[in-house]
């Protein structure tokens, strides 16, 4: 299996990684960025699904993406813990013009059906890694899917390659998109890539603040 490497040299990043960019007005943001994603909320790495819904808000895609409502949930601990219960849980917030839905195991934000539906006359965006490590990183717009690659083997469906539009912003979270093995540190570093990719193409900067101190309005896809 072809896996996710950096440059070798310790503490190296490319010089794209700490330039600004103008549809963002920010740092380009890095896996590193999102490291402590894994260390506050290590269960992700079992399996994470998150959907990115340009204007829309967090009651109209929690409708979408489930079949029955169930209230709200303080943070992403609140959403984790009632999926102990309902299973395929979603939760959603509002983080400037996007609603973030968040899924621990719930299959909804990759699922073509639903995601055609969703993105008409807007924009989606999903990112996932699902408990047999099988990874998917999917932009829709406007019902049409015009995004799909696995970020943990870097390429599209079957044995397509992975858009070379992509290869780009995959290098510039500082992992390579045609290297072998591990990083140097011995992970791949998947979901952190994803969330930095996520991140610089959406301009919605997830924090911590965002996963701890956000209301999301939750609901079960079965």
């Amino acid at each position: 299996m072809p896996a996710l490497v950096l440059d070798q040299r310790e503490n190296f990043l490319p010089e794209c990684l700490t330039t600004s960019r103008k549809d963002l007005g920010s740092k380009v943001k890095t896996y590193r960025d999102f490291e402590w994603v894994i260390r506050e909320y290590p269960w992700v790495e079992n399996g994470l699904f998150v959907t990115y819904v340009r204007d829309a808000d967090p009651t109209s895609v929690i409708e979408a993406m489930t079949v029955r409502s169930l209230g709200t949930a303080n943070g992403l601990r609140g959403v984790n813990e009632r999926g102990w219960e309902e299973i395929s849980i979603v939760g959603a917030a509002s983080l400037g013009e996007w609603t973030i839905a968040i899924a621990p195991a719930a299959f909804a934000g990759v699922s073509e059906e639903l995601m055609r539906l969703l993105s008409k006359g807007r924009e989606v965006l999903t990112h996932s890694k699902n408990i047999e490590a099988v990874s998917h990183f999917f932009v829709w717009k406007d019902g049409e899917r015009t995004v799909y690659f696995d970020p943990l083997l870097r390429r599209g469906f079957g044995l397509d390659p992975m858009p070379a539009s992509w290869e780009s912003r995959l290098s510039e979270v500082g992992i390579d998109p045609r290297g072998e093995g591990p990083l140097p540190d011995g992970r791949f570093h998947v979901v952190e890539a994803s969330f930095a990719m996520a991140a610089n193409y959406t301009g919605a900067q997830i924090t911590p603040e965002f996963f701890t101190a956000s209301t999301f309005v939750v609901g079960s896809a079965n």
